[in-house]
């Protein structure tokens, strides 16, 4: 029910209710805190709304556990749901039985009022709450996909034309390793190609991380900073052989292994 509808996963189906819903309703909330003539008219519909934003976390969060299973779980993007899920319903209870409390009350007691800012201060706090729910999701479906994609600057040294170069000005005779690799152990027409897990074993920090995955290395620098689940499920990886942690976190999952395959360095020898 929660996997897939028509051949599309729910989860990005359902999951605009609450996030757009949740701060609409956050917002008419605080306005009817501070204008409680507005409460007669519009405490149903809001209620209505808040209700299906609230029950809206939770379909969000069962598809969100069902498409998980499919392309691994996002830790952070998870935490913050399952925080919202548990903020909005006790947020409904509370709202929702202010707005019962009030609505005909033209001259809204001190103890009403007083339960009023707690829910405009609430509804704040709803407001930034789904804010980290929907920016940690959109990094975890996106920022792979950018970082991958964004095209290279081109060099004015290159847009324009010039005398033609020299072999000791060409890029063969200027190449510099990239980042995160180190010159020692990058194959050249001298050396073997690939790698052991001594030199695995060196780049085992933020500023030079790689893994050994099933039998290739692979450098995980640039994917710290972008993983989904959180910067420490890769810092635990550098410098080791990861097989089993990759595979049991995403076994033969497309899209994760796609974003692998496009750090590998070369396989691992000895």
């Amino acid at each position: 029910m929660f996997d897939t509808i028509l051949g599309l996963p729910v989860h990005p189906l359902v999951v605009h209710a609450p996030v757009v819903l949740l701060p609409l309703v956050a917002v008419a909330l605080i306005l009817l805190a501070f204008r409680p003539a507005w409460r007669s008219r519009f405490a149903m519909p809001v209620l209505v709304l808040l209700a299906i934003g609230s029950l809206g976390t939770v379909a969000a969060m069962l598809s969100g556990n069902a498409l998980g299973e499919r392309v691994g779980i996002p830790a952070t993007h998870q935490t913050y749901g399952v925080s919202l899920v548990i903020s909005s319903l006790v947020f409904l209870v509370v709202a929702g039985g202010w707005l019962l409390w009030t609505r005909k009350s033209e001259e809204p007691t001190g103890a009403q009022q007083g339960l009023g800012w707690v829910v405009a201060l609430g509804s704040v706090g709803i407001i930034v709450l789904t804010g980290l729910v929907g920016h940690s999701g959109a990094t975890a479906a996106w920022s792979d996909v950018v970082a991958t994609q964004t095209p290279q600057p081109t060099t004015s040294e290159e847009a324009e034309p010039g005398p033609a170069a020299s072999p000791a000005d060409s890029p063969a005779a200027t190449a510099t390793p990239t980042a995160g690799t180190s010159a020692q152990a990058s194959p050249t027409p001298s050396q073997p190609t690939g790698y052991t897990m001594d030199d695995v074993a060196q780049h085992a920090t933020r500023e030079s991380c790689w893994a050994a995955v099933d039998g290739n290395v692979y450098d995980l620098t640039q994917w710290i900073a972008l993983h989904p689940g959180g910067e420490d499920r890769i810092l635990g990886l550098c410098g080791t052989d990861a097989s089993a942690a990759f595979r049991g976190q995403h076994s033969d999952q497309e899209r994760p292994n796609d974003q692998l395959a496009s750090m590998v360095l070369g396989p691992l020898v000895g």
